[in-house]
């Protein structure tokens, strides 16, 4: 199976509730759009990725990628406390997930981990609500890109 990160973590985070559905907060690809998106906003994008790696001697010929996902998460103006928690959560939801697909039928990910100890604030917007962003590193079989 081919796999796309962005599409993974967007429907791992549907599936764990943690974005969509009845949550509250809308989820998209790729962009911030002011109007017509609500404030409670989960954004997964992509964050490039470093070159092929040949495997470790002794594991075997193939090789890994590791491909990058960006997390950027937007509350109401005025809880920025409710920003980070969001982006927390879907932090400790990912990071530390080992030889797991993430949706079923989706890429195997031999690992997934944060690029930060926490969510790191990102300033706020035009209209004064908050953004925190979380990046992510996942490693997967390069064949399967």
């Amino acid at each position: 199976m081919v796999a796309n990160v962005v599409d993974d973590v967007f429907n791992y985070l549907i599936a764990q509730n943690l974005a969509a559905g009845s949550t509250g907060w809308s989820l998209i690809r790729r962009k911030i759009m002011d109007d017509p998106a609500v404030s409670q906003l989960v954004v997964v994008a992509e964050d490039g990725g470093t070159v092929e790696m040949n495997a470790v001697a002794g594991i075997g010929s193939g090789s890994i990628a590791s491909k990058g996902v960006l997390v950027t998460v937007r509350a109401k103006d005025s809880e920025s406390d409710v920003s980070f928690q969001k982006a927390n959560a879907i932090l400790t939801a990912l990071h530390g997930l080992k030889a797991v697909e993430l949706v079923s039928g989706g890429g195997l990910y031999f690992g997934i981990r944060a690029l930060t100890p926490e969510p790191v604030f990102a300033g706020f917007d035009s209209r004064g609500r908050p953004l925190h962003t979380v990046a992510f590193r996942l490693l997967t079989d390069a064949a399967n890109l």
